[in-house]
């Protein structure tokens, strides 16, 4: 940890809350040239999301998701860490915040722990202990991955003080610690404290208080957890037993009025209920009977429904739409059992369960509101942060922005894509930081290891569940020991933090080592981790190998441990064999040019082009129609009344009146080349069809989606039938028509969740409801009926379907085997449903008939972007991120980024706050004086070439010229794609990083274990 600062306000912005979403915009203030102090409660950084076994729907676990963004933290020059410490009070304002911070003793001298564990082994009653599932845990290190990776003392509990001073080998506990009271200066605020769990224990008739086996969805995610109290085993907590049948209730404390309830939508915990049955039957076996009782299953997110499907229809996990009423042991037995009524059933029904879940979500506690109200900002009825739709990350006080859980309910992606929005916020107005104010570690110089003999060192973590509990971690490192080169092996714990990776640093340097492998997880997340970790140590970055022993090992054979070892042993020997023939390289390094080239002039586009303009940067905005404003422009009203009409023409004479921002409408993208910080781009620009080359550094697509139109429910053929973008318009145009309507049919999922578009359009449900309640208000004497697969009103949202309802709205499921069927009837629409409930047939004359069709991708026009910026899309059209979970707003393709419904369906507000996001990712590009772009480049031996011009053919990049008469790649421009070392008849080139040699080591270090 280096040396307290002295922040200044105008360049300076305050962090509150280490969870996942304080850490990402720390680092992105942090990258982008502001620095950065982060201050979190808890004695250690990390948040809830340290708690999960895996996420959703790529099944990374807990430490791949978090554990980057917890070794950033500590390895930035610009950027403080607090733990244990509070805001007591604020002065002041936006671009001059004096903020009083108040730091817990921790009676320990971070420097010197060594989290030994000594202490808590022989005074265990000093340790406070997590009051969760593992009752072995101290609060301070309930998971593997805290940061500071250190123990912390509760001296009011110690009788001798004394004796555990002496216990502690390395001394660094400080009996005489005190509370610390300090002022900073700060220009600005991100305020990210997340959130805590509904308690469970408030409701008496699901049993948790009282049942052992009836467990909370994060209690589960533990048990499921390699440092979890069973080391990853699924037992249940009452006899030690496997469980053969488990159940998971859904919306437990909320969605309900109740006064121990809340009545929102947590938004999360249908998809994590869906991963823990499935996962609970990927490892545990297929025999194991999983039950979700749900009262509407939503799964919203992109590609949520696809997980959906595929745990309905392809793993066997029942599903049971109703909210059951009890839960009670069992006469004799741990066993439980479930009362609950099915819809349409007039006598309950009993099953019997080995162990019940419980699904809860999030409360805002106490403390959290209580800061809220010290810093002066407005909470809404549910105690979080007040924001609005058009400025989803500002709090109602000038210079604080929040993010996360705090702002609503929300799962990780959206509380990445707020953080990286309120970093780039708060970043407005403040300067970046001349210089380093604090002691920097440089790096050592480089160890010149040419003509070695190869000393490799190889170091396998124990990567949670994917390695430790199906790999012999022991083994692989014994095994590693013994191969050829290896001087050094080592079984790491589970945590990739800056304790583990200081390990491998200190071992580099004491013992020599001149090449290194990582035994681990993807090269994606945790190369560049151990890269900075070998040039602190002296040695070249290029000298590494990652043997990504847990995808490719562990994931892919989680039900045969000794089979996934022996796959360990084979990735293994296969990196050191490649390691061994590395050779040190240098990074690419080129001037960087400050703009930026925004694509789509809807909502999302022109928010990005103006957060850019604000901080400075000269933004090209292209918009290939003749106007800008998108979809968004025919939106009237927000689900919460605002007016997006007015909003819109703001946007729009903001953006245009902007000296820093060009727009050129009626542009369609032709042609790109260059590396991130030197990017090229040819726009045809109509009328006249005039080509034009933009030059920038960093590029954002927000290019938004298609309103989806399908040919069902006599759409375009009858007067009465219309979208819900239509009948919003409509309600504006003509209130006088609608206060004559006597009934209103509203049909969902229209053209959505249907095979030729699979996903949910995430839209659709907050529109009925919003057109349904505006209807009500002209026309309270009007029948609405609402016929719904799933009514999926997430979040705050929750509070207009209540609405909806206590107002007469009528909401009817159907399925998708029974749909409603239409026929035209002069100029009314008869429509015809069943009526699960009482399962009877009902037909009604609707005077209007208005379809929720949301979305669809713009699959053309994604496509003809995809080939020209070599990016990859989803299966149903839309604009693929580099990382679901990590980089929700990168694209792939480094130095781009993605806004917007071009990324998913999206709301307004939404859409807003990742154009924001992408604006704050892309300053951290821009901030940058030169631009790295690493040693992957192709070179031409020219004593080798025949100047056969098959690679000018070959490389989709159009790089490679002859020159001199042999071919010429200038390294500036490759992008390392490989294509044409592959085409080269005469071999004659070479790829950096994976020259020939190293690849054939590799095959043939797999085939010496297959011999």
């Amino acid at each position: 940890m280096p040396e307290e600062k002295t922040f200044q306000a105008q360049d300076s912005v305050l962090v509150i809350g280490g969870g996942v979403g304080g850490i990402q915009a720390a680092i992105d203030l942090s990258e982008s040239g502001k620095n950065v102090l982060l201050v979190d409660k808890a004695p250690a950084i990390g948040g809830l999301m340290t708690q999960l076994d895996r996420t959703f729907p790529t099944n990374n676990c807990d430490i791949c998701t978090v554990s980057p963004h917890l070794s950033e933290t500590g390895r930035s020059t610009s950027f403080q860490m607090l733990t244990m410490t509070r805001v007591s009070g604020l002065e002041g304002s936006a671009g001059d915040f004096s903020v009083t911070l108040k730091t817990a003793p921790r009676y320990i001298d971070l420097e010197k722990c060594t989290a030994c564990g000594d202490c808590l082994k022989n005074f265990p009653d000093c340790v406070r202990y997590d009051p969760g599932l593992d009752h072995r845990a101290p609060t301070c290190m309930r998971y593997p991955k805290a940061t500071p990776q250190a123990y912390s003392i509760d001296m009011g509990k110690c009788s001798d003080v004394q004796a555990l001073v002496n216990v502690c080998k390395a001394g660094a506990i400080i009996p005489e610690d005190q509370e610390k009271s300090r002022q900073v200066a700060m220009g600005s605020i991100v305020l990210a404290p997340g959130a805590a769990m509904f308690d469970a224990d408030k409701l008496d008739t699901y049993g948790h208080a009282f049942f052992s086996n009836v467990v909370t969805g994060l209690e589960y995610e533990r048990i499921l957890s390699a440092s979890g109290p069973t080391s990853g085993q699924l037992v249940r907590p009452s006899d030690g037993e496997q469980p053969k049948k488990i159940a998971w209730i859904q919306c437990v404390g909320s969605r309900n009025i109740n006064q121990a309830d809340v009545p929102y939508c947590n938004s999360v915990c249908c998809m994590y209920a869906l991963k823990e049955a499935i996962v609970t039957k990927q490892r545990f076996g297929a025999d194991i009977e999983t039950v979700v009782f749900y009262m509407d299953m939503r799964t919203f997110g992109k590609d949520y429904e696809r997980y959906y499907q595929r745990a309905k229809n392809e793993t066997g996990i029942r599903f049971v739409n109703c909210r059951p009423h009890s839960v009670d042991r069992c006469a004799g037995t741990d066993n439980l059992m479930l009362s609950y009524l099915l819809e349409g059933e007039s006598v309950p029904q009993t099953e019997e369960f080995d162990m019940v879940v419980l699904s809860t979500g999030f409360v805002i506690p106490e403390d959290v509101a209580e800061l809220g109200r010290t810093l002066g900002i407005e909470l809404n009825d549910h105690r979080f942060a007040s924001t609005s739709s058009f400025s989803p990350v500002a709090s109602s006080k000038a210079g604080i922005y929040v993010c996360g859980l705090f702002e609503s309910p929300k799962d990780i992606p959206e509380t990445l894509i707020q953080a990286s929005a309120a970093a780039c916020l708060a970043g407005q107005g403040l300067q970046n930081r001349e210089e380093i104010k604090v002691p920097v570690q440089l790096d050592r110089p480089e160890r010149d290891v040419l003509g070695e003999d190869p000393n490799i060192g190889v170091f396998v973590f124990e990567c949670g569940f994917g390695n430790g509990s199906v790999m012999d971690a022991d083994a692989l490192a014994k095994y590693a020991a013994a191969l050829p080169g290896v001087t050094f092996s080592a079984k790491m714990g589970p945590a990739i933090n800056q304790e583990s990776l200081a390990f491998v640093e200190k071992t580099i340097q004491e013992r020599n080592l001149n090449r290194v492998v990582i035994g681990a997880g993807s090269p994606r997340t945790q190369e560049p981790l151990f890269q900075e970790t070998l040039k602190r140590a002296g040695l070249n970055k290029y000298l590494l190998e990652i043997a990504n022993i847990q995808d490719q090992g562990a994931w892919v054979h989680e039900s045969a441990a000794a089979q996934a070892t022996e796959k360990g042993k084979d990735l293994i020997r296969m990196a050191v064999a490649s390691v061994a023939l590395a050779r040190p390289l240098e990074d690419r390094s080129f001037p960087a040019n400050k703009d930026v080239l925004v694509v789509g002039g809807g909502v999302a586009g022109m928010n990005s082009a103006l957060a850019l303009a604000s901080q400075g940067r000269k933004v090209t905005l292209l918009e290939r129609s003749d106007e800008l404003g998108g979809i968004a422009a025919n939106v009237c009203k927000t689900l919460e009344g605002e007016d997006v009409r007015e909003y819109m023409k703001s946007l729009i004479d903001q953006v245009s009146a902007h000296q820093d921002i060009e727009v050129l409408t009626g542009a369609q993208v032709v042609d790109h080349s260059g590396v991130p910080g030197m990017f090229q781009t040819g726009v045809r620009l109509s009328p006249d069809g005039s080509y034009r080359k933009i030059e920038y550094g960093a590029g954002i697509l927000a290019t938004g989606a298609l309103a989806n139109r399908p040919k069902e429910y006599l759409l375009g053929d009858h007067d009465a039938a219309m979208t819900q973008l239509k009948l919003d318009r409509f309600i504006e145009s003509d209130p006088d028509k609608i206060k004559g309507w006597k009934n209103v049919v509203m049909i969902q999922c229209v053209g959505s969740r249907v095979p030729e578009n699979p996903n949910c359009s995430r839209v659709c449900c907050q529109a009925a409801v919003k057109n349904a309640l505006r209807i009500k208000e002209l026309n309270p004497d009007a029948q609405i009926f609402v016929l719904n697969r799933d009514v999926r009103t997430y979040g705050f949202q929750e509070d207009y379907y209540r609405k909806a309802r206590e107002r007469g709205v009528v909401f009817v499921r159907y399925s998708v085997d029974a749909k409603p069927v239409v026929s035209a009837q002069g100029e009314t629409i008869q429509v015809e449903f069943t009526d699960p409930i009482l399962s009877k047939p009902v037909k009604v004359a609707a005077d209007c008939l208005a379809l929720s069709t949301g979305f669809l991708a713009d699959t053309e026009g994604n496509s003809e972007l995809a080939r020209i910026f070599r990016l990859p899309m989803t299966e149903d059209g839309y604009l693929l991120e580099e990382h679901i979970k990590l980089r929700p707003t990168d694209l792939p393709t480094p130095g781009f980024f993605i806004a917007g419904a071009a990324h998913a369906p999206k709301l307004i507000r939404e859409s807003i706050a990742q154009a924001q996001a992408a604006a704050g990712r892309a300053l951290t590009v821009l901030a940058k004086d030169t631009i790295t772009v690493g040693a992957s480049y192709a070179e031409v031996e020219s004593e080798k070439c025949a100047a056969c011009l098959i690679c000018v053919r070959a490389c989709p990049f159009d790089v490679p010229v002859i020159s001199g008469g042999y071919s010429f790649i200038d390294p500036a421009k490759c992008h390392g794609c490989g294509v044409c070392v592959a085409e080269c008849p005469a071999k004659a080139i070479q790829l950096m990083q994976f020259e020939d040699d190293r690849i054939m080591a590799k095959l043939d270090g797999l085939l010496e274990g297959r011999v």
